[in-house]
């Protein structure tokens, strides 16, 4: 049985539909990310779990409790906010201990675990400080500890790390996954940031429009996306519209070239769309792979660990990753090129997105 139950989920906002047919169970102890572009409806559905909107249909249960119409303050979920929401006035321990003074705690018990929540922070000899004197990832350090000092049997995190520059982002979400194995609580983190969610996550669900695209592991949403949507949103990923050359034998053909897919094709419509990862992609030698194609080099970007080959077939184009290496002999742009990748590779697309 799920230890968090969303059932058939509806949210609407006058004639605007928010959400629509969410429907999901997530496990004790799971991280489950909400991924998806602004305004797809991922924290209207985090709020719905908090309490601070309703649904206008379907059911929420927690722990085998309908939750639905519960005050957001009698669900015993901890949440962290974008914006840390800490309280200027207050020290960093009063800010901790907050919630359990809300909740009606003695003066011993919140002293206690305000210092166990300041040590799990490592913000220890921080106690007496005041917002004011933290850096941004201080702040959002404190915001989690508060949010756990009341032991929720949820904790919900809203974007919590967008507001942060790049190596903080980095750090603190690897402490948050690090304190959320540690304490084995169930978590749902909302992002827009696909390397986020990949890289914490136990499972991803991906949203657009108010709908879930797919629900899946880190590894089965970026290897296996099921729809053009999720292809594209999901990574680097080169989508080519296709056709079907032979339902039997698998074969597409792209351009005027056919090549092989292991996906079935007896459902797919005669016009498709593929999906081929950059890095699943060689140059110039076969690497055993099944599928060979002629092509054009049309630009080469240098990213660092990573140099992407941009080459072109007639009227579409595919991008080509291989790691840098100082004695690599690049092509020129105009070079013909022969571009390689095996069967398995080749994903078969829905040119529409799943509702």
């Amino acid at each position: 049985m799920a230890f968090l139950d969303l059932n058939n989920i509806r949210k609407t906002f006058g004639t605007a539909v928010a959400v629509q047919g969410f429907n999901l169970e997530i496990a004790q102890g799971e991280f489950v990310s909400f991924l998806g572009p602004s305004g797809c409806g991922k924290t209207t559905v985090l709020r719905m779990i908090a309490g601070f909107e309703r649904p206008t249909s379907g059911k929420i249960v927690l722990n085998g409790n309908d939750i639905t119409n519960v005050n957001s303050n009698q669900r015993h979920i901890g949440m962290v906010f974008q914006q840390y929401a800490l309280f200027p006035n207050m020290t960093v321990a009063d800010n901790i201990r907050f919630g359990l003074k809300v909740a009606g705690a003695d003066k011993e018990t919140m002293r206690k675990r305000a210092e166990e929540m300041l040590a799990l922070i490592h913000m220890s000899e921080f106690g007496g400080r005041y917002p004011s004197q933290l850096s941004g990832g201080q702040q959002q350090r404190v915001a989690l500890a508060r949010a756990l000092a009341i032991q929720p049997n949820v904790l919900l995190l809203d974007e919590p790390l967008s507001a942060l520059d790049a190596k903080i982002r980095l750090t603190l979400r690897q402490e948050i996954r690090s304190i959320q194995r540690q304490l084995g609580i169930t978590t749902v983190f909302v992002t827009h940031d696909q390397e986020e969610a990949l890289s914490i996550s136990d499972r991803i669900v991906v949203m657009n429009q108010g709908v879930i695209e797919q629900i899946g592991t880190p590894l089965d949403i970026y290897n296996t996306p099921q729809t053009q949507f999720v292809a594209s949103f999901i990574g680097t990923l080169n989508v080519l519209k296709a056709e079907i050359a032979d339902r039997q034998s698998k074969r597409i053909r792209v351009d005027g070239q056919e090549f092989l897919t292991e996906d079935a094709l007896e459902a797919a419509a005669g016009a498709v769309s593929v999906a081929v990862r950059p890095e699943s992609i060689s140059l110039n030698h076969a690497n055993g792979h099944v599928n060979t194609l002629r092509a054009t080099v049309d630009d080469i970007y240098f990213l660092g660990s990573v140099v992407r080959i941009r080459t072109k077939l007639n009227e579409q184009f595919l991008n080509v990753d291989t790691f840098n290496n100082p004695g690599m002999t690049l092509p020129s742009r105009g070079d013909s090129v022969t571009i390689s990748f095996g069967a398995a590779s080749a994903k078969v697309l829905r040119r529409e997105s799943k509702v």
